[in-house]
């Protein structure tokens, strides 16, 4: 039988008798939060399964609407009970890229660090200035804060499924995205 360990905010319990000094410390932007090993547990995050071949279907619309830029796509998937991570856990988000043939996607960045798996298709990555070759099956990983791109050198469509640990920064407030010129 498994236990599942409850817990309770005693926050306003535990500092009734400290209020006073509390008070001194916080502002408007400032606030103090004690006794960290009593705050609520998260809301349960319930298992997924992802359809590719929806996905793909999704992505290869997207890509011929163009709208973003023309011949690439890219779909993200996150769960309401993550709340404000927007992620699939509360610390990591999964999506997919779709990348037409001969078609390079825009350079970018972000803060987040990501590890990509090929599910179809060949091509490379340039990762701050290098070029990694990659084919279906293969993982390659792109730090954060690199300066990145994908190029599909193949005569068939490129699908990336991508994990990044977006969620974990968007709950600390710090997740980035900048488009290189």
């Amino acid at each position: 039988m498994q236990h599942i360990l409850e817990r309770e905010d005693k926050q306003e319990e535990l500092t009734r008798e400290i209020k006073s000094i509390i008070k001194e410390i916080e502002n408007d932007d400032l606030k103090v939060v004690t006794f960290m090993e009593y705050t609520s547990p998260p809301k349960e995050i319930k298992p997924k399964v992802i359809k590719f071949n929806k996905a793909l279907e999704l992505l290869r619309l997207i890509a011929k609407q163009g709208k973003i830029q023309k011949g690439v796509a890219k779909i993200m998937f996150y769960s309401p009970s993550t709340e404000r991570s927007r992620g699939l856990t509360p610390t990591m988000m999964a999506g997919f890229q779709y990348i037409e043939p001969g078609v390079a996607t825009k350079p970018h960045s972000h803060n987040m660090a990501s590890i990509y798996l090929v599910v179809k298709g060949k091509g490379y990555s340039i990762i701050d200035g290098k070029k990694y070759y990659w084919e279906e099956g293969d993982i390659f990983v792109v730090p954060a804060n690199a300066v990145h791109s994908h190029v599909n050198t193949s005569n068939e469509e490129v699908v990336l499924f991508d994990v990044t640990d977006s969620g974990l920064l968007e709950n600390l407030g710090i997740l980035e995205f900048k488009e290189e010129d």
